[in-house]
């Protein structure tokens, strides 16, 4: 379950962080990154307008302590990204978190083929 969680929170920054790239920003506004994932998770799960006010708060830290948190050690980061996982799936229902979990994978899926399949990270 672990991995688990920590995969969709891995997918979940790599695609905030494809989002910024694909938008040709060097350096995205932490309010609109996080504004752009809570639509996108909104178009997808159909939320609540507490849910989404709870994720976008969720995904406004995450981006503000992104850059402090890259100059942290790895381990501190997959912790950080575990814990961002388990309040997000705290605020979904269990319906919802399967639904974004099966789009986390079509995410992977999609990127994986974008690179010609060849994995990204030292991981």
């Amino acid at each position: 379950m672990k991995k688990v969680i920590m995969i969709c929170a891995l997918v979940v920054a790599t695609v905030v962080h494809v989002q910024a790239q694909r938008q040709g920003d060097r350096e995205i506004n932490p309010e609109k990154m996080a504004e752009r994932m809570t639509q996108r998770m909104d178009e997808k799960l159909d939320l609540t307008e507490e849910q989404e006010k709870q994720i976008n708060a969720l995904f406004l830290e995450q981006a503000n302590s992104r850059k402090e948190s890259q100059k942290e050690n790895r381990e501190e980061m997959k912790a950080a990204r575990e814990a961002h996982q388990q309040k997000l799936e705290a605020i979904l229902t269990p319906e919802q978190k399967e639904k974004w979990e099966a789009e986390q994978k079509e995410g992977r899926s999609q990127m994986r083929k974008k690179r010609g399949g060849r994995q990204g990270g030292g991981e």
